[in-house]
């Protein structure tokens, strides 16, 4: 069987790159909305996999790298192809003084394309400039591949006369090599899928896709992923009004029964939680943050007020906070493990407090068997 792409090379610092823009993307991502997302697996990175394991080494090492690379879109087309856009303002500081003169309009900080030049032109520098950047350089201006989906026309007609294929998508590709090596359509198995990255991709570039895991949380996160998330248009509209109709009887029973709502009808939007420590200097108990900046853009923060009938604090969230409660708000009430006491400023390590609170513990124990063996004398 001739040898796979993968077992010759495999460009593992551009993978990397986009495997680390995919992570990046956090809420973006197009599995996040199931749930956990920080143990998946980059697509980009399965994606890679499968095709390098499905498409043959041959005796052109780099023409082979340049084909694998235009299946991706991670090529230098591919990569424009994903471009969502270049500012003017990057490329009129790149650019000569002449074709400064020429192609852009200068006003104080402001820096526009001189409309008077064609737009191919002005598509021609950009993708001078654009192409002028590192990888990394570019990642900034790029959707992810999976964004875009497919190579171009153009590339494919190379992808095709390089692999002695006839496809036009993806998923054909996955088709025609998984039947030229194996004779039959590639299937793929993760017997400890977690949160299903694995038979995702791989379903969806048309590859036949199993998943099992011993955690049943990680088998219920594959299957939506291929039945919800994967799914047909169909299905994604009926989940979502499920969704929404469970939302409305929610919503409905928690403002009849006035559970987060206030005297001004006001909506809870966000909930604060913290753990508390009790402090040596004072005995009040004292919540524990490393900051109590809740925005900075408006300047909301949380502010404690001791309430000292209950010897604890209250939180009030405070917006447009003036200068002294901000920078107070920033100190926050526990700095590298150390509490700091908002009444008296003295900090104290988290260890010597836990310490003090065993002790007294065993203390309160001591005096407890001392007076039941009163009790009973």
């Amino acid at each position: 069987m001739q040898k796979a792409f993968i077992e010759e090379q495999f460009p593992v610092s551009l993978i990397s790159k986009e495997s680390y823009k995919e992570r990046k993307a956090v809420a973006g991502q197009t599995l996040t909305g199931l749930g956990k997302w920080w143990g998946r697996k980059p697509l980009i990175l399965v994606r890679a996999v499968i095709i390098g394991l499905l498409m043959p080494a041959t005796s052109e090492p780099k023409k082979d790298r340049e084909i694998f690379l235009k299946i991706l879109t991670m090529d230098a087309d591919g990569l424009w192809q994903r471009c969502k856009g270049v500012t003017a303002k990057s490329v009129y500081e790149w650019l000569s003084d002449a074709e400064k003169e020429k192609y852009f309009q200068v006003s104080g900080k402001s820096v526009r394309w001189n409309n008077q030049n064609p737009k191919e032109e002005r598509d021609r520098l950009t993708r001078r400039y654009f192409d002028s950047l590192s990888y990394d350089e570019k990642l900034n201006y790029c959707d992810r591949p999976e964004q875009v989906g497919e190579p171009t026309k153009e590339a494919w007609i190379e992808i095709n006369a390089h692999l002695e294929t006839s496809v036009n998508t993806i998923s054909d590709l996955v088709k025609e090599l998984g039947e030229k090596r194996f004779g039959h359509v590639p299937r793929v198995g993760d017997a400890f899928c977690g949160g299903g990255s694995i038979p995702f991709e791989a379903a969806r570039i048309g590859c036949e896709a199993y998943g099992s895991d011993l955690n049943p949380v990680a088998a219920l996160l594959t299957w939506a992923s291929l039945n919800i998330v994967g799914g047909s248009e169909e299905t994604q509209n009926k989940i979502k009004e499920a969704q929404e109709q469970a939302f409305a009887e929610v919503d409905k029973q928690i403002t009849e029964w006035g559970i987060e709502h206030n005297e001004q009808g006001w909506r809870a939007d966000a909930y604060l939680y913290c753990v508390e420590a009790k402090s040596p200097a004072t005995e009040y108990w004292i919540p524990l943050a490393p900051s109590w900046v809740i925005a900075e853009k408006n300047k909301t923060v949380a502010v404690l007020t001791p309430d000292h009938d209950r010897k604890r604090y209250n939180i009030e969230i405070v917006e447009n906070a003036d200068q002294e409660t901000y920078a107070k708000a920033k100190e926050g009430t526990i700095k590298k493990g150390r509490l700091i006491c908002p009444e008296t400023g003295d900090d104290f390590a988290i260890s010597e407090i836990r310490a003090i609170a065993l002790l007294k513990s065993k203390v309160r124990s001591q005096k407890s068997k001392v007076g039941e063996n009163a009790l009973k004398d």
